[in-house]
């Protein structure tokens, strides 16, 4: 599917529908000068897809990065366009901004539903009009930039809540990509996995460049809710670990070695508690009476296993058993 592809994307590691979708959504829009909003949870690939669009773009300047939840509020002005020596107490020497920095190229706003909202209205005029002012500086600097931002949160109820300005929002979204999570493209993980221990193992003697089927059982069960960034700290931190030519469960982290097991265990509760039945009382029962009944009839549903009644009755297990004394119930 990726011949059909114009661009290079050999970054972008996978070969699930869902990868190709976007594949070809940056495929339609890097040479272009379109804004991009790209959304996906943490750990999606993000910064990864930012510099697909910029490799691809035809751009000749660079790709410039910033975060905007790792910038204190009262230095990001100065970090996104610079300040001229003597703008402030501590400007003893001209700043070039990020966005100087990217002309003829990209700047990247990672994070951008955390940029402060008195900085919004300032990015907004320079995307529109294409110039940006230093702190201290008396005339405007013409700028050439394509912008892309990301988030991780719901923009649209950022821009409901007030957090985020809503004519921004709109400026910066006309191309959009979503991400799947890892776990909506399940097939692509041992294709990772394989793809990362390559990248960790290459030095190792001889190289790991299999993985077993019980650990391919692993590691598609997992959830993996860090997603790609998860699973490629995962395999870097056991990479250190294997001895032999093979990926095998001991490997990996015991999270993950009884992930599967936890699950199944969680299943046949969750099964055992669609099926359970009412517990009834006649009315002008005390209320003393009706708790014993309860927590009777709940033990015995759970064949006496004490922790599941207390978790299924809201309450901690030394509660249940201070209950229990004083109900006779053994």
């Amino acid at each position: 599917m990726r011949d059909e592809l114009t661009g290079d994307y050999s970054e972008i590691v996978g070969e699930s529908p869902q990868i190709f979708e976007v594949l070809q959504q940056i495929d339609d829009i890097a040479a272009t000068h379109l804004k991009v909003l790209i959304f996906g949870k943490t750990g999606t690939g993000k910064g990864v897809v930012a510099r697909a669009l910029h490799k691809n773009s035809g751009r000749s300047g660079e790709m410039v990065s910033i975060n905007c939840a790792a910038i204190p509020e009262n230095l990001f002005e100065s970090e996104l366009f610079g300040h001229e020596r003597g703008a402030f107490t501590s400007a003893n020497r001209r700043h070039v901004g990020r966005f100087e920095r990217a002309h003829n190229g990209t700047l990247f706003l990672d994070e951008i539903t955390e940029m402060p909202l008195p900085m919004q209205p300032k990015l907004l005029r320079a995307i529109e009009e294409g110039e940006i002012e230093r702190i201290g500086g008396k005339k405007p600097i013409t700028v050439d930039v394509r912008v892309v931002a990301a988030t991780n949160r719901d923009i649209a109820q950022a821009v409901k809540g007030g957090m985020f300005r809503e004519d921004l929002y709109y400026r910066l979204n006309v191309a959009s990509i979503s991400l799947p999570t890892l776990y909506e493209r399940k097939e692509d993980i041992c294709v990772l996995v394989s793809h990362f221990l390559e990248k960790y193992c290459q030095f190792s003697s001889p190289p790991v460049l299999q993985i077993s089927p019980d650990t391919r059982v692993l590691l598609e069960t997992y959830p993996w809710p860090g997603n790609v960034r998860e699973l490629e700290n995962t395999i870097e931190r056991v990479s250190y670990l294997i001895k032999g030519g093979m990926l095998l469960p001991k490997h990996l982290p015991k999270k993950i070695q009884t992930y599967q097991k936890q699950s199944m265990n969680i299943s046949e509760e969750i099964a055992i508690l669609e099926n359970r039945q009412s517990v009834s009382v006649p009315v002008g029962t005390t209320l003393k009476a009706m708790e014993e009944t309860l927590i009777r009839e709940t033990l015995a549903w759970f064949d006496g296993n004490r922790t599941k009644t207390a978790r299924e009755l809201g309450i901690g297990i030394r509660t249940l058993q201070r209950k229990l004394k004083k109900y006779n119930i053994f």
